[in-house]
């Protein structure tokens, strides 16, 4: 199964540099063929389990085990959680750097789309 999926990978890579096998694919392939040659599941039962997105659990929580230890290790150092400088993430288009928000105020920075 890893095979088949550092195979898939080549393809990707060939039409997108970053489109790269992570350590979560890795892990998802790991997984899948864990569940399914493992004998603890019928395929059947590996199959139900797999459509049924039991896998994305794992991601979430090993997601959440990172935020709670990122905001342990915070207090223990008694600084406040890292907050990256708005103006370094805040993208304004041109017209609204130059107050074209129409003027109200409040709506600094807002876009609104017609469809």
């Amino acid at each position: 199964m890893l095979d088949y999926a550092i195979a898939v990978e080549t393809v990707t890579t060939s039409k997108k540099d970053n489109l790269i096998l992570n350590v979560d694919g890795c892990v998802a392939v790991c997984f899948v063929d864990l569940m399914r040659n493992c004998g603890a599941f019928s395929p059947e039962e590996a199959e139900d389990y797999l459509n049924m997105g039991v896998l994305n659990g794992l991601f979430v929580l090993g997601r959440s085990i990172g935020l709670i230890a990122h905001y342990l290790d915070q207090k223990r150092l008694r600084t406040g959680l890292y907050r990256h400088p708005w103006d370094d993430i805040t993208y304004l288009l041109p017209n609204l750097a130059q107050g074209g928000s129409g003027g109200a105020p409040g709506n600094e920075g807002r876009v609104e789309v017609s469809l």
